[in-house]
């Protein structure tokens, strides 16, 4: 029995060592606050897509997960929005993870998310800086700190502003922890199109990089010059995977038997789907979805005709993707 023990202790570890490490950098906030950003203070698109990525927990091995990176003025005196993410998606998750668990196996017990420390201040990358300290970017540190115990890479899925990350790697770098850096893996959803939003001659004038030009220029030029690794996805979220999906609500209402599920649905339902474009971050680290890590450049270049044959092979595999998630969020109800 000892031996059964210890076996079954040896393979639940080497499991978890075969899952990617996850860091979550997202603008996303309670969209009952409201802006001008549909209604609310950021857009509900990371709502959709983190309940996306909570149905696949399983895959990963999810080391942090920062909300309310943003830079939105609202954001001064509304309340803590990891509070909110706790309770809204936490008690979702609760209630969906036994059942989870029992169909498909693998999920952690709790996932638990932190609030951006540039939530209140709004602060913007400052290049003509030195980020010597991170006393004032817990949610920085907290990175940091995740990385100097790891040793395995950690993937940084940034789904809306860079500044958090470019703070890092500009500690890092500063602090010669080029250690650290070695570590890190960031990909990126939309910093960067020559397709859309942005255009050939300016590709850089897409929302999250405008959100902070100078954190988003910064990081492409490390990367450039080899310091970071950093995958650029461009919009092969919005215009592969979301645009590629099963349309109606008779499609997506069967989500709502969940509870993650309904939330993946209601989060952001426009065009007669659901817009979880930042999944494609997730995606292309899995792999085998239609678009892979070794589709996408590492030095966070994004050529137009690179950008257009992995948009072309996420809408293929959409519908693919959506049954998956609605496989998982059935899962969750099935007794």
């Amino acid at each position: 029995m000892k031996k059964l023990v210890l076996v079954l202790v040896f393979m639940t570890a080497l499991a978890q060592a075969q899952k990617p490490k996850v860091w979550i950098y997202s603008d996303m906030s309670d969209k009952t606050i409201q802006g001008k950003d549909h209604g609310t203070a950021n857009d509900p698109d990371d709502i959709s897509g983190m309940a996306g990525y909570l149905l696949m927990a399983n895959m990963f091995d999810t080391r942090g997960i920062v909300i309310a990176s943003t830079h939105r003025s609202e954001h001064k005196t509304s309340g803590n929005q990891a509070d909110w993410a706790n309770t809204f998606f936490g008690e979702a998750y609760k209630k969906d993870v036994v059942q989870l668990n029992k169909n498909i196996g693998g999920f952690p017990s709790t996932i638990n998310f932190v609030q951006s420390c540039i939530k209140e201040s709004a602060e913007k990358y400052d290049s003509t800086k030195k980020y010597s300290i991170l006393k004032n970017y817990n949610t920085v540190e907290l990175l940091l700190k995740e990385a100097e115990k790891s040793n395995d890479i950690i993937n940084v899925l940034c789904w809306g502003s860079l500044t958090e990350p470019a703070i890092l790697v500009n500690y890092c770098l500063t602090n010669k922890r080029n250690d650290i850096l070695d570590k890190l893996r960031f990909i990126a959803h939309w910093t960067n199109s020559s397709l859309h939003q942005g255009t050939i001659e300016q590709p850089w004038k897409v929302a999250n990089c405008n959100e902070d030009r100078a954190a988003c220029e910064y990081l492409k030029e490390k990367a450039l010059k080899g310091f970071i690794t950093y995958y650029e996805c461009g919009a092969i979220g919005q215009h592969g995977i979301v645009s590629g999906s099963q349309k109606g609500l008779e499609y997506f209402d069967q989500f709502k038997k969940s509870n993650l599920g309904k939330i993946f649905t209601e989060g952001k339902f426009v065009h007669n789907s659901v817009d979880h474009s930042d999944s494609a971050t997730f995606w292309v680290l899995l792999g085998n979805w239609g678009v892979s890590l070794n589709d996408i450049a590492s030095n966070g270049t994004n050529f137009i005709e690179v950008e257009q044959k992995n948009e072309n092979q996420f809408m293929l595999y959409s519908k693919i993707i959506h049954n998956e998630l609605l496989r998982r969020s059935n899962a969750a109800v099935s007794k």
